[in-house]
């Protein structure tokens, strides 16, 4: 079904999902590498004291990526730099055709925005299932998958690399780790 709807249908279809679970966006801008485009639109207070972002196009590279999805990012401060940091991890992932899915880390912050990176200790987005908002927002019309995405610092980047995205977050799970809280201690 997905398949043969036609983009304003597909379109209509995310937006009407994300404005269900949601409820209003209060900015969307668009951002290009000149291949690809994609929007970035925000949501306030769906969790609490935090800003909510969610691509909005990504989904229509899904051969590229060879996954159907769209990525969410809920931060509390520093949102200009966490949206311009967010978005570079999505154009990379786009760029490099990559086999994009739960596990996925993209490095690199420290390039992006050196100062971000040291004041926060954080130098990796790491990509996983949704699990911060209702299961059933995780998927739309049974086809587009919904992922987040997350800040790690440089010693979990690394923990990930050699144990594996599954030991990374049963790490956070016992210790009931707030992984929204960009400022948060590393676990690792």
């Amino acid at each position: 079904v997905w398949k043969r709807l036609r983009g304003r249908e597909k379109w209509a279809l995310i937006l009407n999902h994300y404005q269900y679970f949601l409820g209003d966006y209060i900015a969307s801008d668009p951002y290009s590498d000149n291949t690809h485009q994609v929007q970035l639109m925000g949501f306030k207070d769906v969790i609490e004291d935090c800003l909510l972002f969610a691509t909005f196009g990504m989904s229509g590279y899904a051969e590229e990526i060879k996954n159907c999805c769209e990525v969410v990012l809920a931060t509390e401060c520093d949102y200009d730099k966490c949206a311009e940091i967010f978005m570079n991890a999505i154009f990379y992932i786009l760029e490099n055709k990559m086999n994009f899915g739960k596990g996925v880390l993209i490095e690199g912050i420290n390039n992006i925005d050196a100062e971000f990176s040291k004041k926060y200790n954080k130098t990796a987005l790491y990509f996983t299932n949704i699990y911060i908002l209702p299961e059933e927002f995780a998927i739309i019309n049974n086809q587009c998958k919904i992922y987040m995405a997350f800040f790690v610092s440089e010693k979990e980047a690394q923990y990930i690399k050699e144990k594996g995205s599954e030991k990374f977050e049963d790490v956070l799970e016992q210790n009931n780790i707030d992984v929204i809280n960009i400022d948060r201690e590393s676990v690792i």
